[in-house]
Order: C-alpha cells, then sequence, then structure tokens
C-alpha cells in the first residue's frame, strides 16, 4: 500500500515521497484502525473510510460497503471516481490546515466531512465520512444532483433512486459525528507517536549502551591486570551520585545519559552473565528509588512499585528487554516525584524546570523564564510555590548547587571557576550560597569528598 506524505508550511503541502515517508501504518496497527471504522460505522449507520492524502481510499470498515448507492452509481464512470477524489482530498488537507474537522458539499452536491491524521506536522490522510443529506429530500435536491452530475457518463434513473437512499442528519447530528471522528483521528496521532516513540527510546538507549560498552571494552585493554578481578568490581560510585542528583532534581534527560553508562559498565563487567546482570541492575533499581523518595516521592507507593519491578525483572532472560525496562522503571519513579508534589501544571512548568536546568550557568530571572515559556511572571511563580513548595530562585540555586557540588569533584577546576560556571559572577557571594544550602564551604566539601 503506498501512502504519500505532506507537509504544510505557508505556501502549502509538501509532496515528500522519499523512502523515509512516514505511512499511517508506521504509527497504528491497520486491524485497530478498521475495527474503529467498523465501531463508527455500526454506531451511526454513517460510512466511514480513510483516505490518503490524495483522497484515494485506503482502508475500508467490514461493515462498509465501500461506498453508499449513490457514490457507486457516481463512481461507476472514471470521471466521478476522480472528481470523488478530488473532493475527499481537498477536504482532508483543509482539515488539516485548520486543525478541525471540516464539513464541505462534494462535487455531486451531498455533505460528508473530514477528519484529519497528522504525526507531528505531516498529514498521513483523512477519515472521510458520508454522505449525508442536511435538508428534506425534494425534487429541487434531486434536480440539483442530476445538474451537477449531468456530464457524467452514469445511469440517471439509479442515481435517482438511490438519492433517495441517502441519510439525512440534522446540522447538529452532523457537527458531533464530525467532532467524534476527530476524536478518533487524534488517538490514533497520539498513539502512534507513543509508538514511534519507544521505537525511537529503543534504538537510541541500544545505540549509546553499545557505545559505552565499546569505550569500556578499549579502556580495559590499557590495564590487563585488572581483568581478573573484572566480575567483583562495581561502577563507580561517583555516577551513582550523579543519578541521584539527576533524579531528584527531575533532570529525565540526564539521569537516562547516566544511566545507559552505568548499564554499559554492569554488562561489560558481569561478561554477560545473566544472574549478575539482574543482581547489578536491581541495585540500580533500589539506587533509582531511594532517589525519588529524597525527591519527594511517596515511600508507601514506592515499596509497591518495587515488588512488581522485582517481579517483572525476574521473569527476563533478555540483555535488551532489561535495558528498556530499565529506562521505564526510571520514568515510573520520576513520575511518581512529580504526582507526589501534585503538579497540575506539569507541561508548563516541566518546561520552566528543563530550561533552568540547561541554562543555569546564565544571569536567569523569573521574568525571562516565564517568557521562555510563554507565560506571566506571577503565574509562574505561583506555580512553583503552588506545586514544588519552593520559589523560583530556590529551585535556580538547587539546580546550582547541585553542579556545583558534582564540579568540586575536579580538583583542576577552582573555586573561581566553578563559579562561573554555575551562573555567579563574584566567587564569594557563591561561597556564601553554597555555605548556606550545603552547611560547609567548596573547599571543605572538596577536601571531605
Amino acid at each position: 500500500m503506498q501512502v504519500f506524505q505532506y507537509r504544510y508550511n505557508n505556501t502549502g503541502y509538501i509532496h515528500d515521497n522519499d523512502g523515509s515517508s512516514i505511512k499511517i501504518e508506521d504509527i497504528i496497527d491497520i486491524k485497530e484502525l478498521k475495527d474503529m471504522l467498523n465501531w463508527f460505522v455500526l454506531a451511526t449507520g454513517l460510512g466511514a473510510i480513510f483516505v490518503n492524502p490524495d483522497g484515494e481510499p485506503i482502508i475500508i470498515p467490514d461493515e462498509y460497503e465501500e461506498q453508499c448507492p449513490f457514490c457507486r452509481v457516481v463512481r461507476s464512470d472514471p470521471e466521478g471516481i476522480k472528481r470523488c477524489n478530488q473532493s475527499m482530498s481537498y477536504a482532508g488537507k483543509q482539515a488539516a490546515k485548520l486543525g478541525e474537522p471540516y464539513i464541505f458539499r462534494c462535487h455531486a452536491g451531498l455533505i460528508e466531512f473530514a477528519a484529519p491524521v497528522m504525526f507531528k506536522d505531516v498529514y498521513l490522510g483523512s477519515i472521510s465520512c458520508g454522505p449525508v443529506l442536511m435538508w428534506e429530500w425534494d425534487e429541487i435536491a434531486l434536480q440539483e444532483f442530476l445538474n451537477l452530475t449531468r456530464d457524467l457518463n452514469i445511469n440517471r434513473e439509479a442515481l435517482m433512486v438511490a438519492s433517495r437512499q441517502v441519510k439525512m442528519l440534522s446540522g447538529r447530528n452532523v457537527q458531533a459525528a464530525a467532532q467524534l471522528l476527530f476524536v478518533t483521528a487524534n488517538h490514533i496521532a497520539r498513539t502512534g507517536m507513543l509508538t514511534l516513540q519507544q521505537r525511537k527510546e529503543l534504538n537510541e538507549q541500544q545505540a549509546r549502551l553499545a557505545e559505552a560498552i565499546f569505550e569500556r571494552k578499549q579502556a580495559e585493554e590499557t590495564i590487563k591486570a585488572l581483568e581478573s578481578k573484572a566480575q567483583t568490581v562495581e561502577y563507580p560510585i561517583d555516577k551513582e551520585y550523579k543519578l541521584l542528583s539527576k533524579v531528584k532534581l527531575g533532570d529525565r534527560t540526564g539521569a537516562k545519559e547516566i544511566l545507559n553508562e552505568m548499564l554499559g559498565d554492569i554488562f561489560f563487567r558481569t561478561a554477560g552473565n545473566m544472574d549478575l546482570v539482574k543482581a547489578r541492575v536491581l541495585e540500580l533499581v533500589v539506587v533509582i528509588s531511594r532517589a525519588a523518595v529524597e525527591g519527594g516521592a511517596s515511600l508507601e507507593k514506592l515499596l509497591g512499585l518495587n515488588y512488581n519491578f522485582i517481579s517483572e525483572l525476574s521473569q527476563m532472560d533478555d540483555i535488551d528487554k532489561i535495558c528498556y525496562w530499565l529506562v521505564k522503571v526510571l520514568d515510573t519513579f520520576m513520575d511518581t516525584v512529580y504526582e507526589t508534589r501534585n503538579v497540575r501544571n506539569a507541561r508548563s512548568l516541566g518546561e520552566a524546570l528543563k530550561y533552568i536546568r540547561e541554562n543555569y550557568h546564565k544571569n536567569l530571572t523569573l521574568e525571562n523564564v516565564a517568557q521562555q515559556i510563554y507565560i506571566s511572571p506571577y503565574y509562574l511563580s505561583h506555580m512553583f510555590r503552588e506545586e514544588l513548595g519552593i520559589t523560583f530562585v530556590e529551585y535556580l540555586t538547587m539546580v546550582r548547587m547541585e553542579e556545583a557540588k558534582r564540579l568540586l569533584a575536579d580538583p583542576a577546576l577552582s573555586v573561581v571557576a566553578i563559579a562561573s560556571q554555575v551562573g555567579y559572577e563574584d566567587a564569594s557571594y557563591f561561597s556564601k550560597v553554597f555555605k548556606r544550602y550545603v552547611g560547609m564551604s567548596p573547599n571543605r566539601y572538596r577536601r571531605n569528598i
């Protein structure tokens, strides 16, 4: 099945038919889509099919005979098929452009509606529904159908008989059916994004894991004397501290990067011994769980999660599945942190926290962070207090101090250099803030670690 891909920009839809085009079957199980269309047809008595961007029918439910009797007569002429496809193509693209269901009159004078199926900014096709009448059938309506199709080589008597069988709906009914289709199309898009995201995450993780293992092997070649101890040496404790810090700060991306480094180290050192791999992975689950509790998650809830995770891990015997499973465990724990904090504005607040973590070294203010995520400074300040229980400044300081603690482990960096790297122009002021946050000066903290 060939499905063309179009992108929409200011000048229109760009046809992109190279090998990398996303197709509808890439984002949803075709059987599932067919089932959805079947349910819609059975529930409403209306026809519904999936058409590609060129308006060509691609997926037709079992409960629908591809066309209603009226359409079947019109499409008995090749020119009728061409006009039908052009109508559905135009309607689908208009719906994609507007971001809502599009109700229109087809070339033969009947009412149809289209709901676009989008993947991000890519238009994959639409669910086309109809045809229906929005007025009583009478001789005037019949004459209009005949006039609009007068140049088609079709059976006129059959068209007149079929026109009486077209379902009649009120404007309100049509709008409701169109909205129902639009909800279905949105469900398809969301499901597809999750499916592709999971594939992408798994592929990226495997690539990073392979790279970490390769780097580890090269390093081990230079210290062959330690090979005999390979199965007893644990992963560096500093990575565990980094992972704890990232989880507590809600830095999901940073936590996953460190987790992959630790997984690479574990798989190399255990030499593929599945029992040792599971033991080390279980240690990581405990580490992440502890960090989640320190970040504010419910201990009672995490105990239940840990029990379930241990049961799942015991049944796994595939390295790739264990890797992907552990990343999902991390996501679950971090979600629990946010749930416990009762974050009602997770999306906006998440964008703010991400921007702060990526730009903490700059001269950040509440106003410029709010501007970046398109909300008012007052509302952002309210979200920090209401959802996290801390102020914007307190969170920014926490991010900076956690990074400063990490940098202090490097003896080559001076306190002045570290202060600058975490956003403080005045090293003495940085030292005061650090002491207030950690309970000791930067130099003393460095000596202790």
